[in-house]
């Protein structure tokens, strides 16, 4: 469409403004329209614009036929750096990995992993946008290959300094409303560009600078009509009429751009269509791809002419993708594949001979099969797990079948590559397909097992051990097989809620390494036993083994220190789980794998609240949240963490709907342990927000759930215990909160920790303030703030310090109550936790006994004390009438049924007067 821009002045006037916007962290805009409207043209200009004002542009321009290809955009966008000062400065494991995955250098025995490639990739962008303004560009944004999309995806979540993505999205091209590049980005920092339309005035510029004239008005006129406004149906409508015929007959309007383009290729001459044809056949035009070919030089002399193909850059090209699709329609399927079979003989790697060989067989073909499977392992050595998955998929395909054990082996090749990649989804549909056809026996169990990881990562939890524990089945004795079914099992289970069968499983494997006599899976076995057990009863283990092992990622799926983080959690031992989770963390994140270790992230970031570092638990929930993004499906982790955090901040309108988020995400994928810490986090967030019906209710429904799942629930939610009794109290349920504070006590009695000792001694303390004994109150709430000291645990001891501010207020010691109070908001600010610090300060006011009213507590002690109904009305000078309501009131709540139960219930307060 020429080389200036015509007719599209007030979109690159929009798309420059945006260019200009200042911002922080990475943001994109999509110029998105029908094709042939000028989308690369208008992407072409705004790049122009930022290298004339001194900014890198990262560019790349996939085709249709690369979208397979590996790091093919990644490659475009990098081109030319392989020995630039910011690849130079890597560190060499991710210098290395990326030299592989672009062919920079040779594959060396272990494949890198794709995470390790985008960590270079993170490292890069960093720096260019730290030495000035970056703009990567990426033009027909639905063709980009899934290897390249997955490292640039991975890079922007993670990118804090500011860099822009100007991309262009076909319409029509599927579902491209918010294409998965865009998902790496904020929503908020997604803008869109329509390219509508031109009008009359800006196609006849345009048909004047293309053809050297200007159109008859009337011509003029038809075109614009015809074509809609399009610039390149205005431009080939322009070519294809014949200005003799009478410009205001009807045109014969053609259904589509596409099929008007094949029209336009039907008029070539021999030695151009076979030019064409080659251009559009090939994965990436390269030099000498014409070479060889007749008359090439005319044939692309004559594609020049017709503004169909351009040779501005190093390779030619065409004008527009639209022309490369319509060539390749126009062909039919005979040529297609004649094409691509002598493209085969002349590729210029295994990959691109595979590909050219499996598009020119007309059924099952050995030679394209193992070429394909080939190039499926070159895909995995370069750290492309998916693309890899694909050609693996595409080799079963066309294998023979004589060959279906081969056929099989291929396709679960295939299903692992998917998983590793985010293509969970696929892989179980290819997975589920193979197990139906898959004889019992060891093979069937391997396929199994896959099956159970695509259906976990799908999000399914609890529908991912169906296949697992066939697989066990399967496995016989296998220790090969054995480790990770077992492993996983015992695993899944846990987190699943499942624990009767979570223990067997650790067990078991516990015996698989007592016959193997491998020291590292033995402690792994030990660890994940004495966890489930302590989840199950509550009774602490005697010693926790050290893992014989120095990265935990070293035996994946069943990080020893990951579920040593959970129990020392449990434990209420801060050090040392932050000392065990932190290694995970560290470790995955190097390693660029903090997506396998959500769970992992949800504990570290509950430890370093209960240790009362928001700023690092804010850290560790977003690292959560960029884990759940990356895994494409809702993570109850993540949102746990995310709500978990902004609780601890008072930021209770916020934290609500993401835990109920969490808590559906949970229950429906069968996520049983998550589902009862999400049902504790929301009956906080109901108690804080001064809500004790709604508090209850959530915290009974999670009481309930943990006695169907047989789980002790002062091990998985420790402080939930207090939650509910205090909500308990504010309601009057007096009676079944005196149940849950002795609970409370037996387990901490059973536990030794402070953590449990100091959780049950607010419970006691709670229900003592309410039942009318504040002394004793005030003792227990002490004790429990010496408790909650020694643990490390500020927050808790904070909020421990306001029930022991109520006791003191009962007992008229005002100024020590403010004390306390005052001691409360100073912890609270010292945290960061401003809002609960703002709230501590208020005026203590004391409890009411029994969730009573003030004129019910009130009436209550004065009939505790013997007084009538009419020497009370005369006391609190009220009528009769009104003592004879609130009583009734009061022993409702109370459970008692006169003036002597009432006393015995208040104890010494109702002599004293106090309620």
């Amino acid at each position: 469409m020429g080389e200036r821009l015509l007719g599209r002045d007030a979109e690159l006037d929009s798309v420059r403004a945006w260019l200009d916007l200042p911002h922080a962290g990475p943001r994109m805009l999509m110029i998105s329209g029908a094709a042939g409207m000028g989308k690369t043209s208008l992407w072409t200009a705004a790049l122009s614009t930022v290298r004339a004002g001194a900014g890198r542009v990262l560019a790349c321009r996939p085709g249709e036929t690369e979208t397979g290809l590996i790091y093919s955009g990644l490659g475009d966008l990098l081109d030319g750096q392989q020995d630039s000062p910011a690849v130079r400065a890597l560190p060499a494991p991710l210098r290395d990995a990326l030299g592989v995955a672009l062919l920079w250098r040779q594959p060396g025995p272990t494949p890198p992993d794709q995470r390790a490639v985008a960590l270079a990739v993170l490292h890069l962008l960093r720096r260019y946008a730290d030495e000035g303004p970056l703009i990567v560009g990426v033009d027909d944004l639905q063709w980009l290959d899934p290897s390249t999309e997955a490292v640039l995806g991975f890079a922007l979540r993670r990118l804090e300094q500011p860099a822009g993505v100007l991309a262009t999205v076909r319409t029509g091209a599927g579902d491209l409303s918010r294409p998965p590049l865009a998902h790496a980005v904020p929503p908020d920092r997604v803008d869109r560009q329509e390219l509508g339309p031109m009008d009359a005035d800006a196609i006849g510029a345009l048909l004047t600078a293309r053809y050297g004239r200007p159109p008859r008005p009337a011509l003029l006129r038809v075109v614009h009509e015809a074509g809609g406004g399009n610039p390149l149906f205005a431009l080939e409508l322009a070519r294809t009429l014949d200005d003799r015929l009478d410009p205001d007959a009807r045109l014969p309007v053609p259904e589509s751009l596409r099929h008007l383009l094949r029209t336009a290729m039907d008029g070539l001459s021999e030695a151009a269509a076979e030019v064409a044809l080659m251009l559009a056949s090939a994965s990436r035009a390269h030099a000498g791809l014409l070479d060889g070919l007749p008359a090439a030089h005319e044939g692309l002399a004559e594609l020049v002419a017709r503004h169909v193909v351009v040779t501005g850059g190093p390779v030619p090209r065409f004008a527009n993708p639209l022309y490369g699709a319509a060539v390749l329609e126009s062909a039919g399927a005979a040529r297609r594949r004649e094409m691509h079979a002598r493209l085969a003989r002349t590729a210029a790697g295994p990959e691109e001979r595979a590909r050219h060989l499996a598009l020119a067989a007309t059924g099952p073909d050995a030679v394209a099969a193992d070429a394909l499977h080939e190039a499926a392992r070159a895909a995995v050595a370069r750290g492309a797990p998916y693309t890899a998955g694909e050609l693996a998929e595409w080799a079963a395909r066309l294998t023979p079948s004589e060959q279906d054990d081969l056929a099989t082996r291929r396709r679960i090749e295939a299903a692992a590559n998917l998983i590793t990649s985010g293509g969970a989804s696929r892989a179980r549909a290819l997975l589920e397909d193979v197990a139906q056809r898959c004889p019992s026996g060891p093979v069937r169990a391997e396929v199994l097992f896959l099956l159970n990881r695509a259906i976990f990562c799908d999000g399914d939890y609890a529908g991912a051990l169906v296949p697992n524990q066939q697989a066990r089945l399967e496995a016989g004795e296998s220790t090969e097989l054995l480790v990770p079914i077992l492993a996983d099992l015992a695993y899944s289970r846990m987190h699943v809620g499942h624990l009767a069968g979570a223990a067997g499983h650790a067990r078991e494997l516990l015996a698989v390494a007592a016959r193997t006599g491998d020291a590292a899976l033995r402690d792994e076995a030990t660890i994940a036993t004495i966890t489930i057990e302590f989840m199950r009863t509550a009774r602490p283990p005697a010693a926790v083994p050290e893992p014989s092992y120095d990265n935990p990622l070293d035996r994946s799926p069943f990080a020893a220190l990951h579920v040593a983080g959970y129990l020392y959690r449990s434990l209420g031992d801060l050090p040392a789980a932050r000392a065990a989770l932190d290694t995970v963390r560290t470790a995955a994140v190097a390693a660029g794998v903090e997506a396998y270790i959500p769970s992992a992230l949800m504990w570290a970031t509950e430890v370093e609240c209960l240790a009362g570092d928001l700023d690092a638990a804010a850290e560790r929930a977003a690292l959560a949240r960029c884990a759940g993004q990356e895994t494409g499906t809702p993570s109850t982790s993540a949102l746990f963490t995310e709500a978990l955090v902004l609780a601890h901040r008072r930021e209770l309108d916020r934290a609500r709907p993401i835990a109920e988020e969490g808590l559906a995400v949970a229950l429906r994928s069968g996520m049983g342990t998550g589902a009862l810490c999400l049902r504790a986090l929301l009956g906080f967030v109901e108690l804080a927000a001064g809500d004790p019906a709604e508090a209850a209710r959530h915290l009974e429904h999670m009481e309930q759930a943990a006695t169907a799942l047989g789980a002790a629930l002062e091990v998985v939610c420790p402080t939930a215990v207090c939650d509910h009794v205090e909500a308990l109290v504010a309601l009057g349920r007096l009676d079944r909160a005196a149940e849950l504070a002795e609970r409370a006590a037996r387990s901490a009695r059973l536990i030794g920790r402070p953590l449990a000792r100091g959780v049950a001694g607010r419970a006691r303390g709670l229900l003592l303030v309410a039942t009318g004994s504040p002394k004793r109150a005030a003792e227990e709430l002490r004790a429990a703030c010496a408790e909650f000291t020694a643990a490390g645990m500020p927050f808790e001891l904070a909020r421990t310090l306001l029930a022991l501010a109520q006791a003191q207020t009962r007992l008229r010691q005002r100024a020590a109550a403010r004390q306390s109070a005052e001691r409360a908001a100073a912890v609270f600010a010292g945290l960061g936790a401003d809002r609960w610090a703002e709230a501590a300060a208020q005026p203590v006011r004391p409890a009411e006994p029994y969730g009573l009213t003030p004129s019910e507590g009130r009436v209550a002690v004065l009939a505790a004390r013997g007084r009538s109904n009419r020497e009370i009305a005369e006391e609190l000078v009220i009528d009769v009438k009104t003592v004879e309501t609130h009583l009734s009131s009061a022993y409702r709540k109370l459970g008692v049924r006169g003036r002597t139960q009432l006393a015995v219930r208040f104890g010494d307060d109702a002599g004293t007067g106090r309620a």
